[in-house]
């Protein structure tokens, strides 16, 4: 567990070692300190008031030393509980930062959200309120057995021999409620999440809550918490009493030996010695079974934290995309995919099927097809969310697996579908681009994304509150703030993930013309539902299952009356329906 909790901290794991060095200083002490009272009885019994004097100064010196340190090792603990609150949890989001965009999965990404919060605080809090007493508690074990085999030889080695079979049983009682333990912190984390969902999606909740079950997601998620924490409790409670009565045991075995002891001087009148010897034992066992059952207490609540440590140890150890010391430098904008085949997963039938692609600097290429094709997975290829299982991706002719992430970042910007906007205010949203950009290039990009006519209407203008991620805008306000965002960015790679979808007419005309007038000047990578958007591309490409079947300028796809023309066709077909029961020619028709 210590060597586990040293690996959190990394660079800074020299302030744990010094913490654990000066608790382990502190416990021996304390242990000395209960030998050195045991003895000062034996002399007070004896009537030495001479060396009475002596130790007892000594167990004074000893007390304060005590003290002294205890206040020095509490507060080592809370540094290296801050460092863990700090440092550690900085680590483990610049680690998840470099890990792919496949690992974040729903539950992954709630199972971290839950350690971030939750299991780092519990974490944090180990080495103060729990590694100190359990440190002490077990080094005073070992300080009273060597004790106790020193002045009765038997019951030392009863008592080691005891301690060492009572941790056997607390390492199995542990893995009683293991299981249940890791089930219910997988739990708490949905849970958490639902909460989170339940308030960030009322819109949603209360327009189809015909039937009065806008709450059942989360009342299913706290039932099955509430299971859950039932049945840790009860696995915790019996690996409890388990160990007591382990301890129980032990105790009275040391008792019966005792009491055999005693017995062997019926016959005879004992000497002082003796009684003195046997009281002795008494102390000593009395703070032996006092060690055993804190040992017991604060094993529990360590099992409890210790599945938190692993599973962020767990995190640690999923590999990152590997990364080079040196980019190389690129010549030009280009996109080249060579014999491309990616899955997501193992198990998985490829998403994409030995692709190959060739995309000009300063070109502009679409990208159409059905749902699920592999336009999106291409593009985020292109960013490098995922490595390709087979092949190469190119950009200026260079392996992305060649160029730093830095590097990588500062050739592409990107519009997705899944648009995010971080709280805050909207001008800050889109500085997010290029942090020191000028208010004059601020407002240039503004009005390419049409976004003036937004601000008018809105109170506070650039300076409104976006709410958490863009609640207080509407989903075409948030997609034109993401535009003006990668505009901002400036560079020489724009990937464009249907960026019109949310958008009315009139806005969708802004970006298109927007598009036409980057041509030439960036390399545009634009996936298109809505095939007026792509119009001007200098070449279109048309995937389905994951493979190019078609590809060239609009005006050689439209003449070879394959995917595309039919694409347009639909297309013509969907213009041409209206909602309404009197149709004024047969160019119109009903939807069904």
């Amino acid at each position: 567990m210590l060597k586990t909790f040293s690996q959190l901290l990394g660079e800074d794991v020299a302030i744990f070692h010094r913490y654990i060095g000066l608790t382990i200083v502190y416990a021996i002490l304390c242990g000395l300190s209960i030998v050195m009272l045991a003895f000062i009885l034996a002399q007070l019994m004896l009537g030495n008031m001479s060396e009475i004097v002596l130790w007892f100064s000594f167990l004074c010196f000893s007390i304060i030393l005590c003290w002294y340190l205890r206040r020095i090792v509490e507060q080592m603990g809370i540094r290296v509980g801050l460092v863990v609150l700090e440092n550690t949890r900085l680590r483990l989001g610049h680690h998840v930062a470099s890990l792919p965009i496949g690992w974040f999965s729903q539950k992954n990404t709630a199972h971290f959200n839950h350690l971030v919060t939750q299991g780092m605080m519990s974490i944090a809090q180990l080495p103060a309120h729990v590694f100190t007493p359990l440190i002490t508690s077990a080094i005073t074990l070992s300080v009273i057995v060597i004790a106790l085999l020193y002045i009765q030889g038997i019951l030392g080695l009863i008592a080691l021999i005891a301690t060492f079979l009572v941790m056997v049983i607390f390492k199995l009682t542990s893995k009683i409620a293991q299981s249940t333990d890791v089930q219910y912190q997988q739990s708490f984390a949905v849970t958490s999440q639902r909460m989170v969902e339940f308030a960030q999606a009322q819109s949603v909740l209360r327009a189809f809550n015909g039937q009065g079950s806008s709450t059942r997601f989360i009342d299913r998620a706290v039932d099955q918490q509430r299971h859950l924490s039932l049945k840790l409790i009860l696995m915790s409670s019996l690996s409890a009493v388990l160990n007591t009565w382990a301890i129980q045991i032990v105790f009275a075995v040391l008792l019966i030996v005792i009491v055999f002891l005693i017995n062997l001087h019926t016959s005879a009148q004992m000497l002082l010695t003796e009684i003195i010897s046997i009281t002795v034992l008494l102390l000593l066992i009395s703070r032996f079974i006092d060690a055993l059952l804190e040992v017991a207490s604060y094993s529990e609540v360590l099992r409890s934290a210790a599945s938190q440590v692993v599973a962020v140890q767990n995190i640690f150890q999923v590999k990152a995309l590997p990364e080079v010391d040196v980019s190389k430098k690129l010549n030009g904008a280009s996109i080249e995919f060579k014999n491309v085949r990616f899955r997501y997963t193992e198990n998985e039938q490829d998403v994409l099927n030995n692709v190959n692609l060739h995309i000009a600097s300063g070109s502009m290429t679409a990208l159409i097809g059905a749902s699920g094709s592999g336009k999106t997975t291409l593009t985020k290829l292109v960013s490098r969310f995922f490595d390709v299982n087979q092949g190469q991706i190119l950009i200026g002719g260079v392996d992305l697996k060649q160029l730093r992430s830095e590097q990588l970042s500062e050739q592409i910007s990107q519009i997705f579908q899944d648009n995010y906007l971080f709280s805050g205010t909207i001008a800050q949203n889109i500085r997010m681009g290029r942090e020191h950009a000028t208010d004059e290039q601020v407002m240039q990009v503004i009005q390419q994304a049409g976004i003036v006519e937004m601000l008018t209407r809105l109170p506070d203008g650039l300076e409104t509150m976006v709410g958490e991620g863009g609640a207080r805008l509407s989903g075409g306000e948030r997609q034109r703030i993401t535009i003006a965002r990668a505009l901002l960015k400036d560079t020489p790679i724009l990937l464009v993930d249907e960026a019109t979808a949310a958008l009315d007419t009139e806005n969708q005309a802004i970006i298109c013309e927007l598009l036409n007038q980057l041509r030439g000047q960036k390399t545009i990578l634009v996936i298109a539902h809505q095939l007026s958007t792509i119009t001007a591309a200098d070449q279109i490409v048309v995937l389905e299952k994951g493979q190019v079947v078609e590809q060239g300028t609009p005006t050689q796809l439209r003449l070879m009356h394959g995917h595309y023309a039919r694409y347009l066709e639909l297309g013509q077909t969907v213009k041409g329906w209206r909602i309404g029961k009197n149709m004024p020619s047969s160019e119109h028709r009903s939807c069904p």
